[in-house]
């Protein structure tokens, strides 16, 4: 989720979508309450959980140098096929709905809108010092931008998922035919950079329709939203953040960014909550699917 907005708040719907007429999938667990990774029909506005362009001064979410991909460019990585398809389903929002036999004391940390030159490395640190893996949700052209990065963060014991490729807002507006083309061409630049394909996709701002869905099935990926949002991307201040990541409970999946602005607050937050959440014996988990 990068910094920038278009106008209005988070998207919310408490909608249940039928997929596919007659033989459509129930997709019950979008939309139950605590859920703030929801399903929306596609608005007639922009309207999304994103906060505006950072202002001049900040770092930049992806920054673009000199000879990168325009954001209308493919990844120039060699072609990788995606796993098989799999079955539409609702995104995940509790640690057991990707790893199934997952402690019962588990949570999951996540990371969207990397990897950034600033702010990925230091959050790496940061884990590596408190023993914590992660999950990391990455923007293609941000990727190929800094291959290093996404290495890094693999050889590091952290997942990788897909964040689609410019992160375009808002998303459920898109065509079928570019949703595909956002996923599959992360999913290029990410295995092109790594040698590794992703089992996960987050949709841009947390936005589902049963065209994203279906888009993610058809690539063999997980849809994954979260349970905890502290809204770190708004930059509400480093307090409020830890108290809000601080209600994790066990089985959440945690949601934070290493991208799209100016992450200062989000690294100070995470200094002060991760030892308080070990000390509560939470065991922490990267959303690693098996076979992923």
């Amino acid at each position: 989720m990068i910094d920038r907005a278009r106008g209005g708040g988070p998207v919310v719907s408490r909608r249940v979508l039928l997929l596919g007429g007659a033989s459509a999938v129930l997709l019950g667990a979008c939309g139950q309450p605590g859920s703030r990774s929801t399903m929306t029909p596609p608005p007639t506005s922009a309207s999304h959980t994103e906060s505006p362009t950072p202002a001049t001064g900040e770092p930049s979410g992806t920054p673009t140098p000199s000879g990168s991909p325009t954001p209308s460019a493919q990844p120039t990585s060699p072609p990788t096929e995606s796993p098989p398809p799999v079955p539409v389903r609702a995104p995940a929002r509790h640690v057991s709905d990707v790893l199934p036999g997952a402690p019962a004391n588990a949570v999951a940390l996540t990371f969207d809108d990397g990897p950034h030159p600033v702010w990925s490395p230091r959050i790496l640190g940061l884990l590596a010092r408190y023993g914590i893996p992660a999950t990391f949700f990455m923007i293609g052209k941000s990727v190929q931008a800094h291959p290093d990065l996404a290495r890094r963060t693999l050889a590091e014991a952290h997942a990788v998922g897909n964040h689609t490729y410019d992160h375009p807002l808002p998303f459920t507006v898109l065509s079928r035919a570019r949703m595909d083309a956002e996923i599959g061409d992360t999913q290029q630049a990410i295995a092109g950079a790594t040698g590794y394909t992703p089992r996960l996709f987050r949709a841009p701002g947390g936005e589902w329709n049963a065209a994203g869905l279906s888009s993610a099935a058809a690539h063999g990926m997980i849809p994954v939203g979260w349970d905890v949002d502290p809204k770190d991307w708004s930059r509400p201040d480093s307090s409020v953040i830890v108290q809000r990541l601080s209600v994790a409970r066990a089985g959440d999946i945690l949601l934070c960014h290493d991208g799209g602005g100016d992450r200062s607050e989000t690294l100070a937050a995470l200094d002060q909550v991760l030892p308080v959440l070990l000390g509560r014996g939470y065991r922490f988990v990267a959303l690693a699917p098996t076979g992923g």
